[in-house]
């Protein structure tokens, strides 16, 4: 037994930017806060969006953090209440949408962004539309967002379906200009959203058939697409798999590989995807010992088994200059204990099929 549900309205293709006066103007939307990245300011992007909806945003709000911060939602929290906002617009990567997603529940309840990630409660929120300039964070089609709370050591994830943004405009143009590290840390979150909603408790066949297509997708393109950043197939490609795994994750929420990056990341600052990655190549193999399913994926993306599959991300990081080992990271060994203690607090450790216990954490830790 299982449902299927996710409200957002997915515009997919090059040049589809310019179709989103058409798509809003039954919205009646007159005061539009844009939040921007600050390389989406800087290429013109906001400019663009500016001039295609004719005086309707109010303001701009960038400077948005890699993992956004209570400061960062606040600032737009105050935009939205100085213009009376009936609607964000978030273009860049994850951090930049997840922090508008928040804003917009937050404004909604007129509180403050310390608040909403305290308690968590998300009563409706302001229509939010999403435009992601990277192939990996997928948030434009996911009720999450994910707000840390550097004073208080603290990254928290909200979980409604008032967060799903009302659009999604999807255009692999606005890749284009993503350099190569980005375009691997993004590239590989769409491997790890997959894998670990494959792995999760709340899989089912048709988030099992989209991850499917996704990782097809993301296996055959993210090296080239590393490697010919110009490659106009293998970007579009990318934003298909992101999206297609956004879409399936929303369903089954993520497991393990991501309960073991938060603290990799808050902690460490180590990149959320390049955290989730860090581990995946042995969470599979994990999962694969609870679930032929695992076996038969990897047979359909051309992999003998999890193994084999398993060993083929690890050379994709390596190719794409992920780092492999906690001395690749800087990270003292000591920590591994307390790695494996907080990956055990997190929600969503508790969806992974496999159900490790702290002993076994610590020795899946100990082989990185």
């Amino acid at each position: 037994m299982f449902s299927f549900h996710n409200t957002t309205d997915i515009h997919f293709g090059a040049g589809v930017i310019t179709t989103i006066e058409e798509v809003l103007q039954d919205a009646g939307y007159e005061s539009i806060i844009l939040v921007a990245s600050n390389s989406q300011v800087k290429n013109g992007v906001s400019d663009l969006l500016k001039s295609l909806l004719s005086g309707k945003i109010k303001d701009t709000v960038s400077n948005i953090e890699p993992n956004p911060t209570v400061d960062n939602v606040d600032s737009i929290i105050e935009a939205c209440h100085s213009f009376k906002a009936d609607a964000i617009i978030a273009v860049g990567g994850g951090s930049t949408m997840d922090a508008a997603k928040a804003a917009a529940a937050a404004v909604v309840r007129d509180v403050d962004a310390r608040t909403i990630i305290d308690d968590k409660r998300v009563n409706g929120a302001l229509d939010v539309i999403a435009l992601p300039t990277t192939s990996g964070s997928a948030s434009e089609g996911t009720p999450f967002s994910v707000i840390s709370d550097k004073e208080r050591g603290l990254k928290v994830s909200l979980n409604s379906p008032d967060l799903y943004p009302k659009h999604a405009f999807v255009d692999p143009e606005l890749t284009y200009t993503c350099p190569p590290s980005v375009t691997a840390i993004s590239g590989i979150d769409v491997i790890c959203h997959a894998l670990d909603s494959i792995g999760s408790k709340n899989h089912n066949p048709i988030s099992d058939a989209i991850h499917l297509k996704a990782l097809k997708l993301a296996f055959g393109n993210l090296e080239t697409a590393f490697n010919e950043p110009d490659n106009v197939t293998a970007r579009k490609n990318m934003a298909l798999a992101s999206t297609m795994a956004g879409i399936g994750f929303s369903q089954t929420m993520t497991s393990g590989s991501h309960a073991t990056s938060y603290y990799l990341t808050s902690e460490f600052d180590i990149p959320h995807a390049e955290a989730c990655a860090f581990t995946l190549d042995q969470w599979i193999l994990y999962n694969a010992e609870i679930d032929n399913r695992m076996d038969n994926i990897s047979a359909e993306l051309g992999f003998k088994n999890t193994r084999e599959m398993s060993d083929a991300i690890n050379d994709l990081k390596e190719t794409l200059g992920l780092r492999m080992t906690f001395e690749d990271l800087a990270i003292e060994r000591e920590y591994i204990p307390e790695i494996a203690r907080q990956a055990m607090a997190a929600g969503n450790f508790r969806n992974n099929l496999a159900e490790l216990t702290e002993d076994e954490m610590i020795e899946m830790l100990e082989r990185k």
